[in-house]
């Protein structure tokens, strides 16, 4: 065996080794390896809960103008979905994936958390660690609330929070309420995010093209009696005439 030939087999058995150690050049992302074909296809007679949906799903297969009419984003964590709206109309269904504690309410930075509530885009990032980001208003005025109760942020962190979300603007992310809370690709597989709302590059890429900043997003646990705001006007349920259908 030559020298080339040896040079040639040393770094194939070193590019072999590489491929076998999971992880090692990106052990604090962990981003999801995944594909097309190993992600089962999306039943989506499991998406809602008491009707069949089959007559109002017409626009799931049609594309969606940009921007998108009366955009509204709804996401139900224990379903792992999110629902994209124009008005009261669906018009996509994307599986996500969240934190490792994807079920609870965020209560401080750190705990794994995706937020629940009433919030808002209010950032767009094309150039994301995670491919691309919609930053989404977390922490809440009612988050804000509840953290200077507790004495996790000060007065003047609470007000900083309240004026942000009063004028539509991105509020503080640095506070020990935590944030940068984002919808972002990166792909699902497991809940394997620090709290965002995980999506599959192609399935946020085509979000990221139709929805504004200003968009309304609601998250809610999905667990009966567990929702933090049950104003009906946040999408939680839909009526169409004399039917009402749940997103629970």
């Amino acid at each position: 065996m030559n020298n080339t030939t040896g040079s040639r087999w040393a770094a194939l058995g070193l590019a072999v080794l590489f491929l076998l150690i999971p992880g090692c050049c990106d052990k604090e992302r962990r981003l999801p390896h995944y594909s097309l074909k190993d992600i089962p296809l999306f039943d989506l007679s499991r998406s809602y809960s008491n009707f069949e949906w089959e007559n109002d799903l017409k626009y799931l297969y049609q594309p969606l103008p940009r921007p998108l009419k009366d955009a509204r984003i709804v996401i139900n964590k224990k379903k792992h979905i999110l629902y994209l709206f124009s008005g009261d109309t669906l018009m996509r269904i994307y599986p996500v994936n969240l934190g490792p504690d994807p079920l609870r309410d965020k209560i401080k930075q750190g705990d794994g958390r995706t937020p629940e509530g009433r919030f808002f885009v209010c950032n767009k990032n094309p150039r994301s660690k995670y491919y691309k980001a919609l930053g989404i208003s977390y922490p809440s005025r009612e988050d804000a609330l509840r953290g200077l109760r507790q004495g996790l942020i000060t007065k003047a962190q609470y007000q900083a929070i309240v004026s942000a979300i009063d004028r539509g603007q991105k509020p503080p992310w640095f506070t020990r309420l935590g944030g940068a809370v984002c919808i972002h690709g990166g792909g699902i597989g497991w809940d394997w995010t620090r709290g965002c709302i995980a999506l599959r590059n192609e399935d946020v890429n085509e979000l990221f093209q139709v929805v504004s900043v200003g968009t309304p997003v609601v998250i809610i646990s999905g667990l009966p009696g567990k929702e933090k705001v049950r104003d009906r006007s946040m999408l939680t349920s839909i009526s169409y005439g004399h039917r009402h259908r749940s997103l629970d």
